[in-house]
């Protein structure tokens, strides 16, 4: 029987039975090593590092006491008014006048300065002393200002402290255009309101107060914008011109409030 000579020369040699074997390459241990590393961090991260949250949240931009129901002082025929909505007022501006049952004219005049929001009455229409006529939004306080005012969920409000950062997206300046407004939460109110309460607020706006509560009870909180000088707006904004028109209250607003960061790990597994 013919073998092959490579086999024979092996039966010759002593066998090698104190040499060292290679289980894995020098390459293999480092990427053995790095991988080990990467584990080791992203648990150590897990349970130390945290994922920053925001909640959104809407809202409306006001002005510091809000909006005011006028009544009137006097019964009788409302035979002119003076204003229309949207009219800024200055304290003891003529807004209506009422013919009484005498047949006097009455002139009613704005008890406070501010925009008139609604007129609830008409030319011809009788009211009595008492009535409410018109909402107006004051603006009258020693430190006039936009605030953000934003209705959030109970829950979320808990979440919540005051000094915290929010940014406010406005209706009528898309944020992909023009940015977010900056502003801190200065006020976190204690007890949620109910819808009459929110329109109430809102100097009875039902429509804008079911908006508001579309997703259940809600906790007010007021929002103090950040103001910068440079811009046209007065106000602070992601992007740092801001819109190239001034912005109203009253308008919409949605509100992204920052929360306590979570732990991967409590993200990971809930509960």
């Amino acid at each position: 029987m013919n073998f092959r000579r490579e086999a024979l020369e092996a039966l010759k040699a002593p066998e090698d039975l104190d040499a060292p074997i290679r289980l894995v390459r020098p390459r293999a241990w480092a990427l053995l090593v790095a991988l080990a590393l990467l584990v080791s961090c992203t648990a150590a991260w897990s349970v130390t590092g945290t994922l920053p949250r925001k909640v959104k949240v809407p809202g409306i931009l006001t002005h510091p006491l809000g909006v005011s129901r006028v009544q009137s002082p006097q019964t009788g025929l409302v035979s002119n008014l003076f204003v229309d909505s949207a009219t800024l007022v200055p304290k003891g501006t003529p807004v209506l006048s009422v013919v009484d049952q005498q047949g006097a004219t009455q002139i009613v005049r704005a008890p406070f300065a501010g925009r008139v929001i609604g007129l609830l009455v008409s030319s011809g229409q009788y009211i009595s002393a008492g009535t409410t006529f018109m909402t107006v939004e004051r603006t009258d306080a020693n430190d006039d200002r936009l605030l953000a005012t934003l209705f959030v969920s109970p829950r979320s409000a808990g979440m919540l402290r005051q000094g915290g950062q929010v940014d406010v997206s406005v209706q009528s300046a898309p944020s992909q255009a023009f940015g977010l407004l900056r502003g801190r939460i200065t006020a976190i109110d204690q007890f949620p309101y109910t819808e009459q309460q929110v329109a109430d607020f809102l100097g009875g706006n039902q429509q804008a107060a079911a908006r508001l509560m579309s997703n259940g009870s809600v906790v007010r909180i007021t929002v103090d914008l950040d103001t910068d000088p440079r811009t046209l707006s007065g106000y602070r904004w992601s992007n740092k011109a801001g819109p190239p028109f001034r912005i109203d209250s009253q308008t919409p607003v949605t509100g992204f409030a920052r929360l306590p960061g979570e732990s991967p790990i409590d993200w990971l597994l809930p509960g």
